[in-house]
């Protein structure tokens, strides 16, 4: 196109790449990542624009930008677009001194946007190392707060790229090593470590290039100096981390250093490095791998004699032997690892020194083994059970010597020098048993003959077919036989291990049933076997070996099925060969070939393979996490797949479900045995990029259950890294909660029956791995612990059926609850609020009628408290101790006006008040009169544990507790005996345990304990279990009496109120009557009047608090409303006095009415509750009326119906403000008043649809009844409708809505009374002007439902109603509006809408852009249907019409709301005939038209603009003007609509003017839009829009553009200008 140049030269490229650069630090983080994919689709087209804007915005740094570190991503990108053409070094430098600029202007370490900057400075040196090495080495000069973070970097590079770093060393030692001097404590560890990665590089670099040395003369003196100074300095610091890391560099650089400065060092080297040995077995490990190549470059090397005598190295030798029984003494799991490495690099300390001094260590350890300290003996044997299979020949002439040892220590009565020394005589008797001539003879022999496998192959074979310990005659213990025949086929060191290790196993398995005792037999076994072979190849330790047993395993797979057990067990001992192997490709091509082989389907041979590549990743965690990247990134993609899953859903369900899984447990496993120091950065990986959300549509139970196990995992890597030293917070842990809670729960499709099982071994899975995940940090909010405890508690009221999976369960469960109790506060207070929250959580299976739950819910409840005394008991220590400690303290609130002078550590106790004892105390004191006897002892041992914690506790000022305190304690102890003696299980009556213990309770409450307790007796004497409730009742009964002269009158009160709720609630006749009589007693002394309006106000109190109509039984007060009811004479009136008080006007609080003020709101709310009463008395009446008040009510039918309709309208307008009750009561009587005069279909209508509190709900129940009304009583119709044409004049909104809704059905009925049809329309017509929204909309439906033989006669004036209250100001008025217009046009002539066509098109196409989606979508429906009427004359009219709305058609079919979109499709499919062009009606009916996807949509819009650009050119300009201006619109949606309309218009068009038109317009928008839209989907739609427009074919020659200079300061300065 000719023009195309033009256009791209006149749109502002470099301001929209800019803005998308700027957009890098949106708050959405949509945004964000649109704006980083756009940059990369446009950094390939002009590279060097995207760098000139990111380094444009960067050069205010963090404190103009606040994503720097998206900025430095961004370059790094760019700078690896770039051509090696277009690489200029001094624009790159500019770069790379922006990077260095952002670091040197903070003192912190380690921000993410520190790695950002040095990964660009690192990217950088791959193209030009020296242009960037030049620019740090200008910040290594002098003082400056970046040093650290230069020297990290310059060690990162080393690490990156040896090849390139290692020959640059030398400078960048001439420039380190002038400031090391000067370096702070809290900067040498960096220092440091930045020594051991350049040394490290230097070895590596030897190792590619042998003959090429990268160490010349000066770095021999720079590597000379810098050894001096960490081992003078350094190494002798203060700070234990400095002196560390100093060692662990030492240790890279002693084979580095001139021979004549490593002897010099050595007097002070060693003794460093054996200071360590002092701390934690981490710090021991450091110590050992240093020291270990200390003595491999004093010992070994090639150029000279050993540097040290071997009476020097006793000291080393003495040290290292109690390391041995330290590491071998503590067997905890989490020490285990690291005291194992520790170990064997001990070992290799003694096996290169015994290598060099084999005599002189051969008379050492003996000597050693001769004192008989146990340390030292202990090590010394275990030294020599190490080296005596290696160090056979060397010492073979000193067997005599060496029996002599043995024997003086067989009266040795230590068990583990015991154990020791029965190792070393089975070492000495196979040594002597086995000669190496032998060995080799047999191994010659076998390898000679062809029938005879390879020994790799023997030992791969037997080691599999170990798996199944319970195979038939013994099969385990026979391989085991066969392999110590079998030991002289292998190499020679093997023999006596396995002499040693065979036995135990062989134990372990000869009894096969009392293996079977064990449930977890089978994975102690297989764990076995794996430690056995592990071992097993450290004893070897020959590569080329491990490398053929490599291949034997692999060969191994052809053997078994992948439904066999040992394919599992195969999986996981290549995994553990894998890990001792050093061969990175080796060890990549062997997981490739173990993923291949194994069946991800089956969950035992998916499980073996996670097991497996955990254990690879325990040496080579990248490669795993790479393997595992490749999988997942392919899940699916393989063109087998892609069929299979088109033809079947369930086929892709179940494969992505079985790799969802294997994914699942591969990275949980490599989390779980990867080194501690090294998983932080993964986990954050893989937990930052949601990867593990991908996992949450799995649908099999066994694939829940891995991706749980495998989270778990994550949260168990967590702890242990804490454990040994690198802790770090679990990020993200709260969604990975709520990952667990929703794979725990159950699926739509799943079969009950079949899955029930599965689904609680899924859920105690799940249980578990949220206890681990809760016992990491962060702690845990307030929102995420309800939402665990919302999700878990459920489980108490699980069925007892299965108690082999519930009861693990449920332990699981309060283990949960406890570990929530403990992590989730800082101190007591808070803690105590969580413990409350708890408890009430758990309240309702404490009191649950089923016995198992009432059990599993004390049991918590006792389990939390105990937990809590724990706390309150234990206090707090100054020394940060938690728990008991001889430091620990108590902080009493009452000697400390404030808390603020407390220690931090402290544990401030809560109030006594803080506990709730009086709500607590009477919900688990009625537990102890329970059915179960197990639940009385429970609960008497939480009452025990609740009232010990209250006497510990700080009490209330001015508070007393029933007497003194010794009184209090000796209740206590009373109730301590109870306990016993229910412990013992002594005979002794319930009853008289359960009056000793409410004895014991009344003396231990306080005053405001014992008013709370009377209070919350409703809910105990309520209790499911009748024994307890009774209990509840004398315990009332027993305070009352004891102790109510503390009570005051308002406590009395409430009291009174708290018996008449319970009595609404107790459904058992006997224990109601027994409450009835309290209550009648207490208004003995009360007249009848005053005692029937606390009767009236307690029932109305009653209906408002609660849902009376669903009690069994009903309530006692009935009794009264039905001796009313039934009285011959009060009948009638008492019926005629409740309609009046019904009749009352009222006003609610959401509907002042006419003529009244909010003062008068607040006046009747007890005249509201008086009427809910009088409701719940017209109930009774129906109910309880008998024949006599069934007469009555005949009688008043009219008056009657037409009242609780009204009262209706009103109860309903109550619920909108948020008062439900009177709703519910007044159902309830309405429901009455059908049985009572048998119009049951009514009762149905109330019953199905009553208690819909939505207005067009309700108004529609009121239209049913009308039409049950006259179709059952036909001859009622008139007088009601009389009544309700009255009421329309009512002052009440509500009222006046509930008639017209009544009005606007029977209407439909009133063909039969032509007189009272032409009044009901006038009434209608003449109210459709009424104040009520709801009354007009009301009177218009009204209207449109006059019968079918009357409508023609109306139709005009309907029409024009409709017309005019299209312009009605109250939107829900013009939607009836519109709905009615719908209904009218389906039966109306033309002849009635032709005269009004335009302007109903008109005030349609002004609704079309209503806010309300139902207005929306009515609005181009009802458009749509006027279509039918647009022919003849008004043809041309209606068409320019279509035109005028089709832009927001087209904007709108992809509206946000469902509705909206089927209503366009409709209308556009009406309006394609209309239209006249090729191709629009079938696009119109396509699939993209129909789907709801946003791909879809776009596909349309394509296609359509395609058409539209084609046949309708003319009209492009218009549609451009109405689409640009949807810019604009009130929906972010349709603003991103228009973006793309407007976007794939001019992207299609070849018309210049178009072109010239908007091409700029369109795309200075777009940047407007990015800049300053707050919508996310507008700047997201946005940046793609950028993309669309630029590779369009319409703008090439920006890609040569270049960002102005001037311009992008002045840019950044008004940027700038603006955030000020």
């Amino acid at each position: 196109m000719a023009s195309s140049s033009s256009l791209g030269s006149s749109i502002p490229a470099p301001e929209a790449v800019q803005v998308l650069v700027s957009s890098l630090a949106d708050e959405s983080q949509v945004v964000r990542e649109s704006s980083m994919a756009s940059l990369k689709e446009i950094s390939p087209l002009n590279p060097l624009l995207v760098l000139d804007c990111c380094s444009a915005v960067s050069r205010g740094g963090r404190r103009r930008f606040g994503n720097m570190a998206g900025i430095f991503q961004v370059m790094a990108f760019g700078v690896r677009a770039l051509d090696k053409k277009d690489i200029d070094a001094s624009y790159v430098g500019k770069l790379a001194k922006i990077a260095t600029a952002e670091i040197i202007s903070s003192k912190e370490l380690n921000a993410d946007w520190q790695r950002a900057a040095a990964s660009l400075l690192v990217s950088i040196g791959l193209h030009l190392p020296d242009l960037m090495m030049e620019e740090i080495f200008l910040h290594l000069s002098g003082p400056s707060s970046a040093l650290p973070a230069m020297v990290q970097i310059l060690a990162d590079f080393a690490s990156a790229d040896a090849l390139q770093f290692t020959p640059r060393l030398k400078g960048v030692l001439s420039r380190v090593l002038p400031i090391l001097g000067n370096v702070r404590d809290a900067h040498r560890p960096i220092f440091a470590n930045a020594f051991k990665c350049w040394c490290q590089a230097v070895w590596q670099y030897n190792i590619d290039f042998p003959s090429d040395s990268p160490i010349d003369g000066d770095v021999m003196s720079f590597l000379n100096s810098a050894f001096e100074l960490l081992l003078r300095v350094w190494a002798a610091s203060r700070d234990l981390k400095v002196r560390i890391s100093s060692v662990e560099a030492l240790g890279q650089m002693v084979g580095l250093i001139t021979r004549t400065q490593l002897k010099a060092a050595l007097p002070g080297l060693v003794p460093t490095i054996l200071e360590l040995y002092k701390k934690d077995r981490d710090i021991s490990l450091i110590a050992t791998y240093s020291l270990y190549n200390l003595l491999n470059a004093s010992l070994l090397s090639e150029t000279g004699p050993p540097l040290l005598d071997f009476e020097e190295l006793t000291v080393i030798l003495s040290t290292l032997l109690p390391v041995i029984r330290m590491n071998n003494d503590n067997k905890e799991h989490s020490d285990f690892s690291v005291g194992l490495k520790t170990y064997n690099e001990v070992q290799r300390c003694f096996l290169t020194v015994g290598s060099v001094y084999p005599e002189d260590l051969f008379s050492f350890l003996l000597n050693k083994c001769r004192l008989k300290e146990e340390p030292l003996t202990f090590g010394a044997l275990c030294v020599l059970k190490h080296l005596l299979p290696r160090s056979s020949e060397a010492w073979h002439s000193k067997r005599p010597l060496l029996v002599d040892a043995v024997k003086s220590l067989l009266d040795e009565q230590n068990l583990a020098i015991r154990k020791a020394l029965s190792e070393v005589c089975r070492c000495i008797a196979e040594l002597c048993r086995h000669g190496s001539s032998y060995n080799n003879n047999m191994l010659s022999d076998c390898k000679a003959r062809g029938d005879i496998p390879d020994p790799e192959e023997l030992f791969v074979r037997l080691v599999v077919l170990l798996h199944n310990p319970l195979a038939r005659e013994q099969l385990a213990t026979q391989i085991l036989t066969v392999l110590c025949y079998l030991a002289p086929l292998f190499p020679r060191n093997i023999n006596l291990f396995w002499q040693d290790e065979i036995p135990k196993m062989k134990a372990y398995v000869s009894d096969p049933e009392d293996l079977k005792l064990d449930p977890s037999y089978q994975e102690t076994w297989d764990d076995m076997i794996i430690n056995f072979l592990a071992e097993s190849l450290d004893v070897i330790q020959d590569s080329d070996w491990m490398i053929s047993l490599g291949n034997a395993f692999t060969k191994q797979y052809a053997l078994y099925t992948p439904d066999d057990e040992h394919s599992a067990v195969l999986h996981r001992c290549l995994g553990m060969l894998l890990q001792k192997v050093n061969d990175r490709a080796y060890v990549r091509g062997k997981i490739d070939w173990m993923y291949k082989q194994a069946n991800i389907s089956i969950p035992i041979n998916r499980l073996g393979l996670a097991k497996a590549m955990g254990l690879v990743a325990a040496s080579h965690l990248d490669t795993v996490l790479d393997k595992l990247k490749d999988i997942l990134d392919n899940v699916g993609q393989s063109v087998f797949q892609r069929f299979l899953a088109f033809f079947s859903e369930s086929y892709r369900t179940e494969e992505s479900d079985d790799v969802h899984a294997a994914l699942a447990l591969m990275y949980g496993y490599a989390a779980r045995y990867a080194p501690s120091m090294v998983i932080e950065a993964r986990i954050d990986a893989l937990v930052g990029t949601n990867m593990l959300s991908r996992l949450l549509h799995v649908r099999h139970p066994t694939a829940k259950q891995a991706v749980i196990t495998a989270i778990d995992l994550l949260g168990r890597a967590v702890i242990n890294a804490a454990e040994n030293g690198a802790p770090f917070p679990l990020k993200r842990r709260d969604q990975l909660l709520d990952y667990i809670l929703t794979l725990m729960g159950r699926d739509e499709t799943d079969d009950l029956a079949d899955s029930s099982l599965e689904l609680l071994r899924t859920q105690a899975l799940a249980l578990n791995a949220c206890t681990t995940l809760v016992s990491v940090e962060p702690k845990l909010t307030i929102e995420t612990r309800n939402h665990v405890l919302k999700a878990t508690l459920g489980f108490f009221a699980l069925p007892n059926d299965r108690i082999d999976v519930i009861n693990p369960l449920i332990d699981n469960l309060i283990t949960l609850l406890c570990a929530i109790l403990l992590t989730s506060g800082e101190d007591g207070r808070s803690r105590a609020e969580q413990l409350l929250h708890i408890l009430r959580q758990i309240d309702q299976y404490v009191s649950s009628s089923v016995d198992y739950q009432r059990r599993r819910g004390c049991l918590a409840v006792y389990e939390m408290l105990v937990k809590f005394r724990m706390l309150c008991v234990s206090g707090y220590c100054a020394l940060g101790c938690r728990g008991s400690c001889t430091h620990s303290k108590q902080i009493d609130r009452t000697l400390h006006g404030s808390f603020s002078n407390l220690p931090s550590a402290a544990f401030v106790l809560p109030s006594r008040e803080a506990l709730s004892l009086g709500d607590r105390v009477m919900m688990y004191l009625p537990r102890c009169a329970d059915t179960d006897s197990e639940i009385r002892k429970i609960s008497a041992q939480i009452l025990d544990q609740l009232f010990s914690i209250s006497l510990s506790l700080p009490k209330p000022l001015g508070s007393s507790v029933g007497g003194d305190i010794e009184l209090c304690y000796g209740a206590l102890s009373s109730l301590e005996d109870v306990i016993a003696i229910l412990k013992s299980d002594a005979s002794i009556d319930p009853s008289e345990v359960f009056n000793r213990i409410v004895a014991s309770v009344c003396i231990l409450l306080t005053k405001n304990e014992l008013v709370g307790t009377l209070h919350g007796c409703m809910p105990a004497i309520c209790d499911r279990i009748k024994q307890s409730a009774e209990g509840a009742i004398l315990t009332v009964i027993e305070f009352v009496t004891k102790r109510g002269t503390e009570l005051s009158e308002t406590d009395v009160s409430r009291t009174a109120q708290s018996l008449l709720s319970a009595t609404g609630h107790v459904t058992e006749k006997q224990l109601r009557l027994e409450v009835l009589g309290a209550i009648s007693s207490l208004s003995e002394n009360t007249n009848a009047k005053i005692v029937f309006n606390e009767v009236l106000a307690a029932a109305g109190r009653d209906i408002v608090t609660k849902d009376i109509s669903r009690l069994r039984g009903g309530w006692p007060m009935q009794d009264a409303f039905h001796a009313f009811s039934q009285h011959i004479v009060l009948s009638v009136l008492f019926l005629e006095h409740l309609i009046s008080v019904l009749n009352q006007t009222r006003v609610t609080k959401s509907d002042p009415g006419k003529g009244e003020n909010s003062t008068l709101v607040s006046e009747t709310q007890l005249e509201d509750e008086i009427l809910q009463a009088a409701i719940f008395a017209l109930t009774a009446f129906f109910r309880g009326g008998g024949k006599v008040g069934k007469r009555a009510v005949e009688q008043s039918y009219s008056s009657v119906l037409a009242t609780l309709i009204l009262q209706f309208g009103s109860c309903h307008g109550l619920a909108s403000s948020g008062q439900h009750e009177p709703l519910r009561a007044l159902l309830t009587a309405f429901q009455a008043f059908c049985e009572c005069v048998g119009d049951l279909e009514m009762g149905k209508i109330l019953a199905r649809d009553g208690e819909q509190n939505e207005k067009e709900k309700w108004i529609n129940v009121i239209g049913d009844l009308a039409s049950c009304i006259s179709m059952k009583r036909p001859k009622e119709v008139q007088n009601i409708c009389k009544i309700f044409t009255k009421s329309l004049n009512r002052q009440e909104n509500f009222q006046r809505e509930a008639a017209a809704a009544a009005l606007s059905e029977f209407v439909r009925y009133s063909s039969g009374f032509s007189s009272l049809l032409e009044e009901m329309v006038e009434v209608l017509c003449r109210h459709v002007s009424d104040e009520s929204p709801t009354v007009r909309c009301l009177c218009l439906r009204g209207l449109v439902k006059i019968p079918s033989v009357h409508i023609f006669q109306y139709t005009t004036q309907v029409l024009g109603v409709i017309l005019a209250l299209l312009d009605d100001l109250d939107e829900s008025v013009q939607l009836t509006a519109v709905s009615c217009l719908l209904m009218i046009l389906e039966s109306s002539l033309n002849d009635a809408v032709e005269p009004i066509l335009l302007n109903l098109s008109v005030r349609l196409r002004n609704l079309q852009i209503s806010m309300n989606v139902k207005m929306r979508a009515d609005s181009f429906a009802a458009f749509g249907a006027l279509s039918n009427y647009g022919v003849g004359a008004n043809k041309d009219a209606f068409l320019e019409q279509i035109h005028a709305t089709l832009p927001r058609l087209i904007l709108h079919l992809y509206d946000g709301d469902l509705a909206v979109r089927h209503a366009c499709r409709n209308t556009l499919k009406r309006f394609a005939p209309l239209m006249e062009i090729e191709g629009l009606l079938a696009l119109f009916n396509s699939h993209s038209i129909n789907s709801d996807y946003r791909s879809d949509y776009e596909d349309f819009v394509r296609d359509f603009t395609r058409q539209f650009v084609q046949h309708l050119s003319s009209r492009v300009d218009a549609y451009m003007v109405s689409t640009i201006q949807a810019f604009d619109a009130p929906w972010p949606i349709i603003q991103a609509n228009a973006i793309y309309v407007s976007s794939s218009i001019l992207s299609l068009s070849d018309d210049q003017h178009i072109l010239a038109l908007y091409f700029a317009q369109v795309f200075g928008m777009l940047v407007g839009k990015m800049s300053r839209s707050a919508d996310a989907v507008v700047r997201a739609t946005s940046s793609l829009a950028f993309g669309l427009l630029l590779k369009s074919t319409n703008s090439i020659s920006w890609r040569a553009a270049r960002l102005d200079r001037a311009d992008s300061a002045r840019k950044g300065h008004d940027s700038e200008s603006a955030k000020k």
